[in-house]
């Protein structure tokens, strides 16, 4: 099989040669010191060459870019003036994955990515405009012949909802507005920006309520990115689909951009059960898995189950992976070890409360405003407390002969880690000074995903530890 990229792929490459607008930009500004609009004019024809040659390199990037399925290998031929040529083994593609971009639809374009084991963290190792069926039929060799039995896993409109209203950021929202306004200030002008800007300010300082009018601004600002933050997610996972069908997993989703990943359960490295406050309250869960490709971009989809309930998650996780379901722990927390979970949070609770008294003394006319930043700073403190409470609760650690499954706390998560014995490349059990008294540790569990990524066990009894990470590697090495 081979094909090239999309012809838009032209339109695109062109950003790669602006650097040559520079001499169109030199010779107009030297035409209008010594010409004026005559001398401009008389030389416009460098401008219409430095165009064509930029349309011309890019024409000569696209039809050099060839990619072939060649046996067991994807050969990929690119370079106009200096050629280049990469064999890929086929077995070393982890994730392909197709982005139907909303805007890309038109022109039937879908933006193919292909990741590796031999890439990086940030970036897709190739990244390939091409035409619908061409990427169509690229998903279905990477997919190869799909078996008999297919499950299939498709989530309620309310799991997703619940799952937007659950993990909304207001950050994210903030930004993506800012982003919003700023590129408006650009395409219809700097004026209908600063209008935007001021109506914002204007409507804080209506609804202020008594509060001060800058903390209402904030306020609302992170009110506001939250609901921008709902909608986008909700987007992103709005006809959220997940088939199954031997160990291939083909995962698909979104309304304005469509998104498509397939790969194989062998490749997945950890699962990551995951859990607010909220929802550990509610008893709703939502899965993550973690595999080379796979939520890589900041906008890609990232959840395996958005949010379901206990009975309805299990009965998913063991369609959907039943070889990677978590066990009861069988390694808990040391008694009376409660310190090591509460001592950052208590520090910080201590902290703001400082840090105000002092605000107040060197800025007495910012007092309300300090006072309501404080207040509003506590509150997420006491929601990490509570989560650190629960970690001492409910964390540990227990291993099936196959799998580690580990609970602990990250931020303001709780997470229960499914991580097969083989995707762990490093086991350390760290003692702090205080930890030495009392012969504690905590275990430090690192595996590779996107980069390499570490699981933190506090407050572990270091001999118990030992004797169970010892006794798991024994039981692990006779099974193989």
């Amino acid at each position: 099989m081979t094909f090239r990229a999309h012809p838009i792929t032209i339109v695109v490459n062109l950003r790669r040669f602006l650097y040559l607008i520079i001499i169109s930009v030199i010779r107009g500004l030297l035409a209008a010191f010594q010409g004026g609009l005559t001398g401009w004019l008389r030389g416009a024809w460098v401008d219409v060459l430095v165009v064509l040659v930029m349309v011309g390199l890019s024409v000569l990037q696209w039809r050099a870019l060839v990619y072939r399925y060649e046996g067991e290998h994807l050969e990929i031929d690119s370079g106009a003036l200096v050629r280049k040529r990469v064999l890929v083994p086929l077995g070393s593609i982890v994730t392909l994955s197709a982005i139907h971009s909303f805007y890309l639809r038109p022109f039937r374009a879908v933006r193919l990515r292909m990741d590796t084991l031999g890439g990086g963290s940030r970036e897709a190792d190739f990244i390939v405009l091409v035409h619908r069926d061409t990427a169509e039929r690229a998903m279905a060799l990477h997919a190869g012949e799909e078996q008999a039995m297919v499950r299939r896993y498709t989530p309620r409109t309310t799991s997703v909802l619940a799952l937007a209203f659950l993990t909304s950021n207001s950050l994210a929202g903030i930004v993506f507005i800012a982003t919003l306004i700023s590129q408006s200030g650009k395409l219809v002008g700097a004026e209908f920006s600063q209008q935007l800007v001021d109506t914002w300010e204007t409507t804080a300082r209506t609804l202020a309520f008594g509060i001060p009018p800058a903390a209402a601004a904030v306020a609302y600002a992170l009110l506001f990115g939250w609901v921008v933050g709902f909608a986008i997610t909700f987007l992103r996972y709005k006809n959220f689909n997940v088939r199954r069908s031997g160990e291939l997993l083909k995962i698909a989703g979104g309304e304005f951009t469509h998104r498509e990943y397939a790969f194989s359960t062998r490749r997945i490295n950890f699962l990551d059960i995951r859990q607010s406050l909220t929802s550990k309250f509610l008893k709703i869960y939502s899965l993550y898995i973690y595999s080379i490709g796979y939520g890589k971009y900041k906008d890609d989809i990232a959840c395996l189950m958005p949010a379901e309930n206990k009975k309805d998650f299990a009965a998913n996780l063991k369609l959907l992976l039943w070889e990677m379901e978590p066990i009861p722990r069988q390694l808990a927390p040391a008694k009376g070890g409660i310190l090591r979970f509460l001592a950052l949070p208590l520090a910080l609770g201590i902290g703001i409360p400082a840090v105000m008294g002092l605000a107040r003394l060197l800025f007495p006319d910012w007092w309300e405003f300090v006072l309501f930043l404080g207040l509003m700073g506590l509150v997420p403190v006491l929601y990490f407390f509570i989560i650190r409470v629960m970690d001492y609760r409910t964390g540990g650690l227990a291993f099936d002969g196959e799998n580690y499954t580990i609970r602990y706390s990250a931020g303001m998560y709780l997470h229960t880690v499914v991580i097969p014995a083989r995707r762990v490349i490093l086991i350390e059990n760290r003692q702090s000074l205080m930890q030495r008294r009392k012969d504690r540790c905590d275990c430090h569990i690192f595996t590779v995903a996107e980069g390499r990524m570490c699981h933190i066990l506090r407050g572990l009894d270091r001999k118990k530890a030992e004797e169970f990470l010892n006794k798991s590697y024994n039981i692990y090495k006779s099974s193989k």
